[in-house]
């Protein structure tokens, strides 16, 4: 066993699990509870210098930015599963929603999850939380489009989009209340019901994770 992952419940290390739980990756997870002062010591940035999760080291080999945390097992590990190569119709679409969940829609939900805390020096003004939640409403409203006459966000079927995708939905209404309508809903119950993601959220409270479907 080379992998090794460093997580901390129900945070974006979420994503970075549920990929290796889908494609059976054998791995070792170090599971953290969120711990601002330990992260920010000098003994947890030796594993990972941003002093965050997620981290996953393939022997001595570092990678901390989530999407590159996906992609990487991916085309290391995954056997071409879950992604669309470069000649398919289906790739520009992939790649769009892959990056979507995260820069689209997760950087947006972490702020105003931190701006609620009301806890410096995650606290912004007002105006940038309304424009944080702006920007998750639009994606929303494009993922709304995309789901119709879909399962999942590809014709193909589920995909590693899905994964970044449906992270986003339940960050988004487990830390800032987010609601859905009927479609994108069903989708989040579709993905929910998937073992691999069962998996990687079952160190959460499951009242809480029964609650999203």
């Amino acid at each position: 066993m080379t992998l090794t992952l460093f997580h901390t419940p129900g945070t974006r290390s979420v994503r970075a699990r549920w990929v290796l739980e889908e494609l059976n990756t054998p791995h070792d997870l170090k599971t953290f509870e969120y711990d601002g002062e330990y992260f920010a010591s000098d003994e947890f940035r030796a594993i990972n210098p941003m002093a965050k999760m997620p981290a996953l080291y393939d022997g001595k080999e570092l990678i901390i930015e989530l999407i590159a945390i996906m992609q990487y097992v991916l085309d290391r590990y995954g056997s071409g599963q879950l992604t669309v190569a470069a000649d398919d119709p289906e790739f520009a679409a992939y790649l769009q929603w892959l990056h979507m969940g995260e820069s689209g829609m997760s950087g947006y939900i972490a702020t105003s999850f931190g701006h609620a805390a009301s806890v410096d020096p995650y606290k912004v003004t007002e105006a940038h939380d309304q424009y944080c939640r702006y920007q998750v409403e639009k994606a929303l409203g494009m993922l709304e489009e995309r789901l119709e006459g879909r399962t999942y966000i590809l014709d193909r079927g589920f995909s590693a989009a899905d994964i970044s995708l449906g992270y986003a939905l339940i960050f988004a209404a487990v830390c800032t209340g987010t609601t859905y309508s009927d479609r994108v809903q069903t989708y989040l119950s579709a993905l929910l019901k998937r073992p691999a993601l069962q998996k990687a959220l079952s160190d959460l409270p499951q009242e809480a994770v029964a609650a999203l479907g």
